[in-house]
């Protein structure tokens, strides 16, 4: 599952999905299922590590000092992006101007096998959201599809 955000930086920070799991995960998840708008406001802010330097809540706490995320901003579209396995590597994208340092699966020079949108940017988002640029990956796909050009991979939109 892939933003437009995601794509424009070449990585996509959500994991790799089985297609059975990826189905599932647009069931449930009430952004991918486009039931808010926003993300969370908080983020990961309330798990605090407590004084005990021996207790196990170093395992599941968030880092201390994080640059902050997508925490309370408009919902982006979201789209299912399927790669090869063979495509498939793990790597981190350093801190930019359009966010912080991110580790995921590289999108850049990897054809995109199947591309479907899951869900629409949410109603009235501001003006800092990114450039749709899958939805024209899509738009030009049809278009090849239709004037008999298209040869690669399928499709859905």
């Amino acid at each position: 599952m892939i933003r437009p955000s995601d794509y424009l930086r070449g990585v996509a920070v959500e994991p790799g999905l089985h297609p059975e799991c990826a189905w599932y995960s647009r069931q449930a998840c009430v952004m991918l299922a486009g039931h808010v708008d926003r993300y969370n406001p908080v983020g990961n802010a309330p798990l605090n590590r407590c004084g005990d330097p021996l207790c196990r809540c170093r395992y599941w706490a968030p880092p201390e000092n994080t640059t902050p995320g997508r925490e309370g901003k408009p919902a982006e579209a979201w789209y299912e992006a399927w790669i090869r396995l063979d495509d498939y590597e793990v790597f981190t994208v350093p801190a930019d101007e359009s966010g912080a340092e991110a580790t995921g699966i590289a999108l850049r020079g990897v054809p995109l096998r199947r591309l479907r949108k899951v869900r629409d940017p949410a109603p009235n988002s501001d003006d800092s959201q990114p450039m749709d640029l899958l939805a024209a990956v899509i738009a030009a796909r049809k278009l090849w599809e239709t004037l008999g050009l298209a040869e690669g991979p399928e499709t859905a939109d």
